[in-house]
């Protein structure tokens, strides 16, 4: 390969420090923001969840309407008050509890555990946006500081070699090449910085008491996590199959509880006075309109719903498989990649010592950081291909996992705190 062809692929090539063997930086540096304590901002007091609880209160709200008595209905009537014989009538009446309110209200109670179950689902949807979002800021972070570390390495490097240059000890030709290469990491680290912030920015919006300059880590994977119960989905689908059954039945009652009364009547003519109580007693015939329509739709309403509860079984278990599987595959490779990746630093070390002590060449030195720049960005693009099947697999499964190290590794102290705040260096504010 010609050394010009060498010179326009070295700022590709030489991307990233070792991925799987660099050392994690001083605990003090920077404060820490973990997926844990972005994921505990969406509580039940986030405007994102109290905005979703709306629906579920007015199924609440239904379930006391339904519990709840008619209410009594007071008549009072005066009759001929000028005439010869006055007449004063008083009368409470109410209607009786009717056959269909006990499977109204279990109807009305199956609709509110439905709607709890679509809150589940939509606040499972809130947070894997939420994984989303600092999955993204982990990743740009991560290639912000690779590059960044790489850009110091072979800064240090040209530095070094133009030095030697300048006392005769070695070719300027080479020293360029690698202040051209340092060049060039300097401005994908650049890009890096700014693809990192407009992730930070994303993060901030869930998060306003981000600090400027807080790094996140990448959450690790297990290979074999442990599924959640059973789907908010299905739950929704089953209850409103429930639902639909119970208003069949408010439907086949179609015989109306009686109307009872209670009064009080008094009569006056010519001086004289008659009084005494009222009993009533009112009941609808049901000798024509039988709920025979409403019979009809409750059927259609309960086929409907079987249907949709055996499609939405159908589609989530080959969701589930298919998520299983892709996600087995990955985190598997990820740990595979990791450790192959082990080490990389070391080979790094011993390639930049041997071409300063003359015993490899510049070409050498370029192929060796290409191949290990290249495993080491497809490790991080691998890294976060297992992250987004990881949110598939939760979408798939209807719930939290349990497999990345946030969520197994955190005490339940850090859990309750929002980030962790360590001694800052105040010149470090990259994203």
């Amino acid at each position: 390969m010609q050394r010009f062809a060498l010179a326009g692929l070295l700022p590709v090539i030489l991307a990233l420090p070792s991925y799987a063997g660099s050392s994690p930086e001083p605990s003090g540096a920077r404060p820490v923001v973990t997926e844990a304590a972005f994921l505990a901002t969406l509580d039940e007091a986030h405007p994102a969840v109290v905005e979703r609880m709306a629906a579920l209160e007015v199924a609440r709200s239904r379930v006391a309407a339904a519990q709840t008595l008619e209410n009594p209905r007071f008549e009072a009537m005066r009759e001929d008050p000028s005439g010869p014989i006055e007449q004063t009538t008083l009368v409470l009446a109410w209607q009786l509890p009717g056959a269909d309110r006990k499977p109204r209200i279990a109807a009305r109670e199956a609709a509110a555990e439905a709607e709890a179950a679509r809150l589940e689902q939509q606040r499972l949807a809130l947070r894997l946006e939420l994984r989303e979002i600092y999955a993204d800021w982990a990743v740009a972070a991560a290639r912000h500081d690779r590059l960044g570390r790489q850009a110091q390495r072979v800064t240090a490097l040209a530095e070094r070699e133009r030095l030697r240059a300048d006392r005769g000890e070695a070719s300027g030709l080479e020293a360029r090449r690698l202040e051209l290469a340092a060049s060039g990491l300097r401005t994908r680290v650049a890009l890096a910085i700014a693809a990192a912030g407009e992730a930070r920015s994303r993060a901030a919006g869930w998060l306003p008491d981000l600090p400027r300059d807080a790094r996140p880590t990448l959450p690790q994977l297990a290979v074999d996590p442990q599924l959640a119960r059973a789907h908010p989905l299905l739950r929704a689908a089953e209850k409103e199959l429930a639902v639909a059954t119970l208003e069949r039945q408010v439907a086949k009652r179609f015989i109306a509880s009686p109307e009872v009364s209670l009064g009080w009547q008094q009569q006056e003519a010519e001086g004289e006075r008659v009084d005494g109580p009222i009993l009533g007693f009112g009941w609808t015939v049901p000798a024509f309109d039988r709920k025979r329509p409403e019979q009809a739709a409750a059927e259609a309403r309960v086929s409907a719903a079987q249907a949709r509860l055996e499609q939405v079984q159908r589609e989530l278990t080959a969701a589930l498989a298919g998520a299983q599987t892709r996600y087995r595959d990955l985190a598997t490779a990820l740990a595979a990649a990791r450790a192959e990746l082990d080490g990389t630093t070391r080979m790094l070390d011993g390639t930049e010592a041997a071409f300063r002590l003359g015993e490899s060449s510049l070409t050498d030195l370029l192929d060796t950081h290409r191949a290990v720049t290249d495993s080491e960005l497809a490790l991080i693009e691998l890294h976060a291909a297992a992250l987004a099947a990881h949110r598939d697999l939760e979408r798939a499964a209807g719930g939290a996992v349990g497999s990345s190290s946030s969520d197994n590794l955190e005490s339940e102290n850090s859990k309750r705190s929002r980030i962790e705040l360590p001694q800052t260096d105040p010149q470090e504010n990259s994203p």
